[in-house]
């Protein structure tokens, strides 16, 4: 396994790293939740569209709650989901409403990833495979040089097999039109300009009335129509050969305050009922967001703070309350995931595992331990104290 520097770096940190190997080999205590949360829910309920799920992982500072979210993005891309990771610690505008929201994942979506599979179903339907075409670019020369077509029998076919892969999707007219333009755009003509105004729309963006007029795609994300759209966009991420959609939204806690002191709290009272009725909303729309997966993080006051947290907004805690809550025992299936208890299913001695683990996977890659001077880690919790200084006494062999 490759390890490099900034690997060292985030972990030095106390933050997971961005190196997804890495992640997998020193995440210890899989078969506690994370491996259940993937056969019963990735795997099972949702991949084989039973509707969507709401869930939040509850924890302090330093619990892990960054690295199993991480992880469960790492599984659903495996599992052919297209993911989206969100920190409200690192945006800078508030997430308090539908169409934010669905920028928001857009943004975050593998967009080539989609038209590619868009193109793919309509190959499908010409009989090529994607051994044969991977919708990186135009089926055109394909017909032409390989069965003979002519150019303009060719365009045609293909147009036809389009409308024909289309016609019949029950995801409205603006995004029928979209994978129309989409497929078109990259089959028939490799022209880029249509297909990144047409991405522009998919991504929220409003159009002006020459683009407009250009792509047919007049109607506009709205607060009106965003949970619609959401539904089309999950359908349209279907068609084009994934799973479903996973949102992780982490740091919850900016919601009711930042962790920095003197930082700017962008989550004003209104704000904050705001976006718990997002949520609520996203629980109730279970059966129209078929294959869709909201995991959430945050620390234990937003279950604690009775004026900003959960509580708070009593149309959200009593759906998040009507599945499973926390127990006197850690239950994997829970709605709200304690990672108090999780962490009590483990080994006393878990902290030691997870930086014996991680030593032995740095040292194979090449680095070595070494003593020197690491500051004062008793502020931070036991598990990422011993991560932290695991990074902090590792330094690259001399080759």
């Amino acid at each position: 396994m490759k390890i490099d520097e900034l690997d060292l770096e985030d972990l030095k940190s106390g933050v997971p790293p961005s190196n997804g190997e890495l992640l997998a080999a020193m995440t210890q205590g899989r078969t506690d939740w994370l491996d259940r949360f993937q056969e019963h829910y990735l795997y099972n309920f949702i991949g084989r569209g039973h509707g969507s799920k709401v869930k939040v992982l509850i924890g302090g500072e330093g619990t892990g709650k960054t690295h199993l979210l991480r992880c469960v993005e790492q599984d659903a891309r495996a599992l052919g989901y297209a993911a989206a990771y969100l920190s409200l610690r690192e945006l800078d505008y508030r997430l308090n409403n539908i169409p934010i929201l669905y920028r928001a994942i857009v943004g975050q979506i593998d967009k080539e990833a989609l038209v590619r599979g868009l193109c793919r179903c309509v190959a499908n339907t010409l009989g090529y495979g994607e051994d044969e075409y991977d919708g990186s670019e135009r089926l055109l020369p394909l017909l032409v040089e390989r069965e003979g077509w002519a150019v303009n029998d060719a365009r045609k076919q293909i147009r036809t097999a389009i409308g024909q892969a289309f016609r019949d999707l029950d995801i409205g007219p603006a995004f029928t039109t979209f994978c129309f333009l989409a497929a078109a755009a990259r089959m028939v003509n490799g022209q880029e300009e249509p297909l990144r105004t047409a991405l522009r729309w998919l991504s929220g963006e409003k159009l002006d009335l020459g683009d407009r007029k250009a792509t047919n795609l007049f109607e506009t994300l709205q607060k009106s129509n965003a949970r619609a759209w959401l539904n089309s966009l999950i359908q349209v991420l279907n068609i084009a050969g994934m799973t479903g959609l996973v949102v992780l939204i982490d740091d919850l806690d900016e919601i009711i305050g930042p962790v920095a002191a003197g930082s700017r709290h962008l989550y004003s009272t209104n704000a904050i009922k705001d976006t718990y009725e997002l949520f609520r909303q996203l629980i109730d729309d279970a059966d129209l967001l078929n294959g869709f997966v909201l995991l959430m993080a945050g620390r234990k006051e937003m279950v604690e703070d009775l004026k900003h947290g959960f509580k708070s907004y009593e149309a959200l805690w009593m759906r998040l309350q009507s599945g499973l809550t926390p127990g006197r025992y850690f239950n994997p299936y829970c709605d709200i995931v304690d990672l108090d208890l999780y962490a009590a299913v483990q080994s006393t001695d878990f902290p030691l595992q997870v930086a014996a683990a991680l030593g032995r996977l740095l040292q194979e890659a090449g680095f070595r331990r070494r003593y020197q001077e690491v500051p004062d880690l008793n502020g931070h919790s036991q598990l990422r104290a011993r991560v932290m200084e695991t990074a902090m006494l590792m330094e690259r062999e001399a080759e």
